[in-house]
């Protein structure tokens, strides 16, 4: 479980555009399932057998969005990727800290319905991208462990927001920090905090209908999890 925030602002608009609209929402529930195959585990070979393929989903279950003194628009919000991670452990012994090298593909969805004339100024967005970094786990003390990722996200795409824009250039980063809890062989808890931020810079011209210098779109969220390996 999670509870989810996004923030997106233009950099530079120009100061007198109507059509560059601000979103905010902030406390939105969201839900998630993942997991991680080891097919290779049948080996016994350090290293590749702990190599995994990974995959998640979230979505919001409601998700409501409006503007000043407007109606209601329903507001659709979900995300997921795969990838294959590669987890290495730095020493001996199981509380000996690893770290995992993983690439994969991702996706992440924010859109609008019904939204008539609006629909030209809103963030509609639909990120395709690729997705590079590492991960990490240090056991701190008995049960308890420190949990880390980085990763640098290569967009292939951005959606209907970016398409307004004349050469839209888009990167972004996603990191996360959180503790685990063993409480049982096999079952973990998690508390962890996470952060995805999306920057971009255009290039307008006297006479586009939207000028800007770029935007920031950024998404955070708290996530609560239980984790099971049999």
């Amino acid at each position: 479980m999670e509870v989810a925030a996004r923030w997106f602002v233009y950099s530079d608009p120009l100061k007198i555009a109507t059509n560059l609209r601000p979103y905010d929402t902030v406390g939105v529930p969201m839900l998630s399932l993942g997991g991680e195959l080891q097919p290779l585990r049948w080996t016994g070979v350090p290293v590749l057998a702990d190599v995994g393929i990974t995959g998640a989903y979230t979505f919001a279950p409601s998700l409501t969005s409006s503007v000043t003194e407007g109606r209601d628009i329903q507001t659709s919000w979900d995300r997921g990727d795969v990838g294959l991670r590669v987890p290495i452990r730095l020493g001996r012994g199981a509380r000996a800290p690893v770290v995992a090298p993983r690439v994969g593909y991702g996706w992440l969805d924010f859109s609008f319905q019904e939204t008539g004339p609006l629909a030209a100024e809103i963030p509609t967005a639909g990120y395709r991208l690729v997705r590079v970094g590492l991960d990490g786990r240090i056991r701190l003390a008995g049960p308890i462990a420190l949990v880390a990722a980085f990763e640098y996200l290569e967009p292939l795409s951005g959606g209907a927001v970016y398409e307004r824009f004349r050469d839209a250039t888009i990167g972004g980063i996603d990191v996360d920090l959180g503790v685990a809890f063993a409480f049982a062989k096999g079952a973990e808890l998690s508390l962890s905090f996470g952060y995805t931020r999306f920057f971009s810079t255009f290039v307008p011209v006297p006479g586009d209908a939207y000028v800007a210098g770029g935007a920031l779109d950024q998404f955070g969220g708290v996530k609560l999890g239980i984790d099971y390996a049999p």
